[in-house]
């Protein structure tokens, strides 16, 4: 049965977003950059009140924010204790993350990846590659064996492993992510896995992904309409890195495990131990996410995913529900554009089964960019990875508006 959302012509929720104009403007690119709710705005205007109200007292304010974001990321991921470490960007926590690990304690350091992650990580890794870090590409394909193959190429030299929950070009869900983490937790290795796009669009559960021991990155800026500066990595307590975790004195009876110690660390990672007398010889940590810490921020972002988060919980917009929404919304384009009869030369439909994909329809074809070209003529936002033309409803996207993406995708392939 199709959702309430989707049974009309008009979508009900689309007054909720006349700032971004979703009504009136095709957004097939919720998953690059969802429409924000207007409580958005409220949530921005209540960061300036405060500042102008409280000035420099601002702080406890904010903090109280940045706690509700964690909330809402821990109980996405059915964690509630999780530790969660915030940042402007993934790749602020890759940095933290990366300068963890024991590069001094092995003659050629190797990290484990994909062929198919996201830039941040793709051109981080590929830049430590220049400096001698060996990085270790394991082709995607064939996503049946990609947990085997990469639990293959761990040894004694492996650092770190990282990887994608769903990749980013070919919206693959890569369901047994766990056995890779697990198998590198087995032998000591870190494991970081990118949730980007799994997050609020791919119902997902820590433990059922068997994920308890790795690092997990993402951010509001996708499925979460959240916008820019709300990034989080989950940070495991009983997995250490090697050669880092230390504890700082016996008496305080916290397992190592629970310690981490960034080279890249801000000032907001002393908080938990300022209280404590400073070690001339060490710098000091927090447990959990305190020790990834960054520094002074703008706490704008954590005002405005606080209202958004809050927005989801009262328009009873839960990670199963969103899915079944965009499976729905998926289904749709992938029936009509079946339909359209197109030559696979022009634009092919993936082979995927529905249900192995993310949020968001990855159709193949040379000409990807030349497309997003011609939907953007017709009113319609793609975007495109490679040789993948991405369209990606989002819960606002009305059956309408898919309905005139099949009947522009009909008209343009015509001319193609």
């Amino acid at each position: 049965m199709l959702d309430p959302l989707l049974q009309g012509d008009e979508n009900p929720l689309q007054i909720h977003y006349s700032d971004f104009d979703v009504a009136n403007r095709i957004l097939l690119s919720g998953h690059s950059h969802q429409a924000w709710p207007d409580v958005a705005r409220h949530g921005q205007m209540q960061a300036y009140l405060d500042a102008a109200t409280f000035v420099d007292d601002k702080w406890e304010a904010a903090f109280a924010k940045a706690d509700d974001v964690r909330n809402f990321y821990a109980n996405l991921m059915k964690e509630p204790d999780a530790e969660i470490a915030l940042a402007g960007s993934t790749h602020e926590l890759l940095i933290r993350f990366l300068s963890c690990l024991p590069f001094r304690k092995h003659s050629k350091p190797k990290i484990v990846t994909t062929n198919a992650e996201f830039h941040a990580m793709r051109r981080q890794l590929d830049r430590l590659a220049e400096e001698g870090v060996e990085i270790e590409r394991v082709e995607l394909e064939p996503m049946e064996t990609l947990d085997q193959r990469l639990c293959e190429v761990l040894d004694q030299e492996t650092i770190a492993v990282m990887v994608s929950g769903v990749f980013f070009e070919t919206g693959q869900i890569f369901s047994n992510v766990g056995t890779v983490a697990t198998a590198a937790a087995d032998q000591g290795i870190p494991c970081l896995v990118d949730l980007y796009h799994v997050l609020n669009i791919v119902p997902f559960d820590i433990a059922a992904w068997n994920l308890r021991s790795a690092f997990l990155v993402g951010g509001g800026y996708k499925y979460l309409q959240a916008g820019e500066g709300n990034c989080f990595m989950r940070v495991p307590v009983h997995h250490k890195i090697d050669g880092i975790a230390q504890v700082t004195s016996a008496k305080d009876g916290v397992p190592a495990n629970h310690i981490h110690r960034p080279v890249i660390t801000g000032w907001f990672a002393e908080f938990a131990t300022l209280n404590k007398q400073r070690s001339d010889e060490q710098v000091g940590y927090g447990l959990g996410h305190s020790a990834f810490a960054g520094s002074t921020y703008d706490p704008t972002s954590h005002y405005r995913a606080a209202s958004v988060f809050k927005f989801f919980q009262e328009q009873k917009l839960t990670d199963i529900r969103l899915r079944n929404i965009n499976q729905q919304q998926l289904k749709m384009l992938s029936d009509g554009i079946s339909k359209l009869s197109i030559s696979p030369d022009t634009l092919a439909l993936p082979p995927q089964p529905l249900e192995d994909l993310g949020g968001f329809l990855p159709l193949q074809t040379d000409i990807a960019e030349q497309w997003v070209k011609r939907l953007k003529e017709n009113g319609i936002s793609s975007d495109s990875r490679g040789r993948h033309l991405r369209l990606g409803p989002a819960p606002y996207v009305s059956r309408k508006q898919i309905e005139q993406t099949i009947e522009a995708i009909g008209t343009i392939s015509k001319r193609m």
